[in-house]
């Protein structure tokens, strides 16, 4: 039997890492700052989005999207059976309903065909899951939601860098959120980023900020 803790996935982190994490100490800019702004920038192009938002969790970025779109009572979400429990905490937070279909067998997606059965009077979004790492069928999904005239929010937790026929998870309109926990591709031990649509994202941002219109 060990003796010592054997960690789920240590990080790599080496003297850039530490060398930035005593810069930022140093500068007094301890939270939200320029810092951020410049991961922002950069996360954003590297992702090829329209826009990007770093909040505290892929967990705040779901729940900032969902706010964002107005989503709340009387409404319903419809969402994979296969997913991390945040994924369906965030519809209840907001006090929608959320809606679980099923997957597909081969890839642990969301099934698109269940997700058309399930869309009622009150659906107002569908958050697809691209689980593992492995993009979701997008043109299903966003056919089946351009249809109805509902939002497809995209939870990239693990999705990072995955493409989608040659497109990088992130680079659409669609609000997307990318988790950087310990146990991602890439981590800033907590964090997250929301992605999309530059209004969006404008809006996202205020609510970030219990609804100022100006950071730090």
């Amino acid at each position: 039997m060990r003796k010592d803790f054997l960690p789920f996935s240590p990080p790599f982190i080496g003297e850039e890492e530490i060398s930035e994490v005593v810069d930022s100490l140093q500068s007094l800019w301890i939270t939200t700052g320029p810092k951020t702004k410049r991961f922002e920038k950069e996360f954003g192009a590297y992702v090829d989005a329209p826009a990007a938002l770093a909040l505290s969790s892929c967990t705040a970025a779901l729940h900032t999207a969902l706010v964002a779109a107005d989503i709340g009572p009387g409404d319903e979400v419809i969402t994979t059976s296969m997913t991390f429990t945040a994924t369906v905490a965030v519809i209840e937070h907001v006090g929608a309903t959320p809606v679980l279909v099923d997957i597909e067998a081969d890839t642990m997606n969301i099934n698109p065909l269940l997700v058309a059965d399930a869309v009622t009077a009150s659906t107002k979004a569908v958050i697809a899951v691209h689980y593992a790492g492995h993009p979701c069928d997008m043109d299903a999904l966003q056919a089946i939601c351009d249809k109805h005239e509902i939002l497809l929010i995209e939870d990239a937790a693990h999705s990072l860098p995955a493409k989608y026929k040659g497109r990088m998870i992130g680079s659409g309109k669609n609000p997307t959120a990318f988790s950087f926990y310990a146990t991602k591709n890439l981590t800033t031990a907590e964090g997250g980023m929301l992605t999309g649509d530059p209004q969006m994202i404008e809006r996202a941002a205020v609510i970030s900020l219990h609804g100022m219109n100006r950071d730090a």
